[in-house]
């Protein structure tokens, strides 16, 4: 993604059936999704790209359904909203679909690429497709490169937002024969998940909400702050782990040291490709480098490796750093016209100049990249949307709301916010966790014990408390025995 620091919130094979009238039942055949270790049922729903003339282009949305294994299911089926904003459901969410397999045995699991992403007319710009090494360590917005993917879009990106995309997923929910579902929302998801249950309150019977990002968080304004949190949290583990701290003794201002002599002098080097094998020439600048670790913090098991990295980085190594982030990369794809569309729409314009300066000072990201986003989305087309819009959104719906103590961009903050506004749920913090913890421990068995009993009160969290950071890479056989 080459949008801002990090992912701010993460090829599929489907055999699908015509498109069909918006009017009509959704046909579905069978057909495969790549990860999930059964057959789906996908097929294609016509909307109007602007939903309010009802005129004019139609988008075809891709949907799948992962049929419950019950001969009988629940009649309330799991939606999957992922996250992003640009991911795909077919995608991304079948990583949803995979851990939740308690769910699956009772209920039907239902994705829907949204709008401008996957195979929903997607918003992609040339530089979604792979990238080098090289474009990971750079600055990573380009304003020539936005006002060319604009201009080669075939679409009217006003109409690319999250409160009509959650229009688009009720009108698919009719067309599935769904009365009331159940919703799971991560990252960008759970904003979504939060709109659709705004605009439609009697279709949802109960939220599961993984990394919150309310409308509160203005998206790119807190990431600064919170990756700090990430990482401070980090180095303070690692000072406190005998091995790590014997490993890599003043691991902190190393970090501080690197940066410091990337923002005078941009490091160049030639590595060899993790994947393919190939030397490939690349050139290390400051916030290229913030963005990867911030990257990393995503993902506690990869977050292992920063010491470990920066350790030999501090050297003129930035092999393990290089490898960590390819790893990551490899892992998310999104379309980075649908972010923009969203952020720009939703977010950015919210965000004062006072307010980006304080938010960002002091912090390894720094600001820089936060005022050219700015700049990007006064070229980007985007909604308009009412002051009313941005209004807290609150609901008896009993829900779930989760949160990885360690996330560096939904941390628990967030969570809490939302859960105060939800007035029957249950906030859940697990520690040693990142962006993202529906797969980590018994969190599957508890999210499927909420589904057929959606009392949050009853549940018993016990089972969260054993989970841990992963140990810290003290070299590159891994941690220490």
């Amino acid at each position: 993604m080459r949008i801002g620091p990090g992912v701010l919130m993460a090829g599929i094979a489907l055999g699908c059936g015509r498109p069909v009238a918006t009017d009509q039942p959704l046909v579905l055949t069978p057909c495969r999704l790549e990860g999930l270790g059964m057959e789906a049922r996908c097929g294609e729903h016509l909307v109007f790209e602007n939903r309010g003339s009802r005129q004019g282009r139609r988008l075809s949305l891709r949907v799948a359904v992962v049929p419950a294994l019950a001969a009988s299911p629940r009649p309330d089926p799991l939606f999957v909203i992922v996250g992003g904003p640009g991911q795909a459901a077919t995608k991304a969410g079948v990583q949803v679909a995979e851990a939740l397999r308690d769910v699956r045995r009772k209920r039907d699991i239902v994705l829907v690429d949204q709008r401008g992403t996957g195979g929903s007319h997607p918003l992609d710009c040339e530089d979604d497709k792979e990238q080098p090494l090289a474009k990971r360590f750079a600055p990573e917005l380009d304003l020539a490169e936005t006002r060319a993917c604009l201009s080669g879009l075939d679409a009217d990106t006003t109409q690319y937002s999250t409160p009509v995309a959650m229009d688009d997923l009720d009108e698919v929910r009719r067309a599935l024969g769904y009365a009331q579902i159940n919703l799971w929302g991560g990252s960008y998801g759970t904003r979504a998940a939060l709109v659709y249950l705004r605009q439609h309150p009697a279709e949802v019977r109960s939220l599961v909400l993984d990394g919150t990002a309310p409308l509160a968080i203005k998206l790119p304004l807190f990431v600064a702050r919170d990756g700090q949190r990430a990482l401070d949290l980090l180095y303070a583990d690692c000072e406190a782990d005998l091995d790590c701290r014997a490993a890599f003794p003043g691991a902190k201002a190393k970090l501080a040291a690197v940066l410091a002599r990337l923002a005078e002098q941009a490091h160049v080097a030639t590595v060899t490709h993790p994947r393919t094998g190939a030397p490939e020439g690349l050139r290390i600048e400051r916030e290229g480098l913030a963005s990867v670790l911030l990257n990393l913090l995503y993902v506690p098991q990869l977050a292992g490796l920063i010491p470990l990295g920066v350790e030999r980085a501090s050297h003129g190594d930035f092999s393990v750093l290089v490898a960590s982030a390819e790893a990551f990369s490899g892992a998310v794809s999104l379309s980075t016209g649908m972010f923009l569309s969203i952020v720009c729409a939703e977010d950015v314009p919210r965000i004062s100049a006072l307010e980006a300066a304080e938010q960002t000072r002091g912090t390894f990201l720094g600001g820089e990249w936060l005022a050219r986003l700015h700049d990007e989305c006064a070229e980007w087309r985007s909604a308009e949307l009412p002051a009313s819009y941005f209004d807290p959104i609150t609901s008896a719906v009993p829900s779930l709301v989760l949160s990885g103590n360690l996330d560096p961009v939904t941390p628990p903050v967030w969570g809490e916010l939302v859960s105060h506004q939800l007035s029957s749920s249950r906030h859940i913090v697990v520690p040693g966790a990142g962006h993202g913890v529906t797969s980590l421990g018994c969190m599957p068995r508890l999210i499927d014990e909420f589904l057929d009993l959606p009392e949050p009160a009853l549940l018993d969290v016990q089972c969260i408390e054993r989970l841990e950071r992963p140990a810290f890479f003290t070299s590159l056989a891994g941690p220490s025995p």
